[in-house]
């Protein structure tokens, strides 16, 4: 059992992100870095879970597409048809990532990140992952210009 400042930590990423809970109160969930300090969510351990679930399920999935940078004014269409799935925030990678789904697509957009150092968010771009049970789920968004889809 690996232990910061307290925190049990259940979960971290290949980068510097690490998610734990107080051993005193296991359902709060809390989220920091390697070398910065712990940040309480507001989602319950099982509600992170679940969430953490679905947003792999984007980037796991049989199919995905994915972009870096669409214009703001694409997400309408991108996103058509998924509903918005109601998690509260946390703040990895970026604070502002929200998930759709329907019953063949999932997707997670968050704000696109600048192209040079400090990395802020990009204004009026989003970061868009895809993922899908088929391939011809994901055949609408080649119909929209000015994307380029990997």
């Amino acid at each position: 059992m690996i232990t910061k400042n307290g925190k049990i930590i259940f979960m971290a990423d290949p980068g510097d992100a690490i998610w734990g809970f107080d051993p005193e109160n296991p359902s709060t969930v809390y989220e920091g870095r390697l070398y910065g300090d712990w940040v309480r969510l507001r989602e319950t351990l099982t509600d992170f879970l679940i969430h953490n679930a679905v947003n792999e399920a984007a980037y796991n999935a049989p199919y995905a597409k994915s972009c870096e940078c669409v214009n703001d004014d694409h997400l309408t269409q991108i996103l058509a048809p998924m509903t918005e799935v109601a998690f509260e925030g946390w703040h990895w990678p970026r604070t502002g990532h929200r998930i759709f789904a329907s019953e063949s697509l999932i997707a997670d957009v968050g704000p696109a990140m600048e192209d040079v150092e400090p990395w802020g968010n990009k204004p009026g771009f989003s970061e868009v992952q895809i993922g899908a049970i088929t391939a011809s789920s994901l055949e609408y968004l080649t119909n929209i210009p000015g994307i380029e889809w990997y």
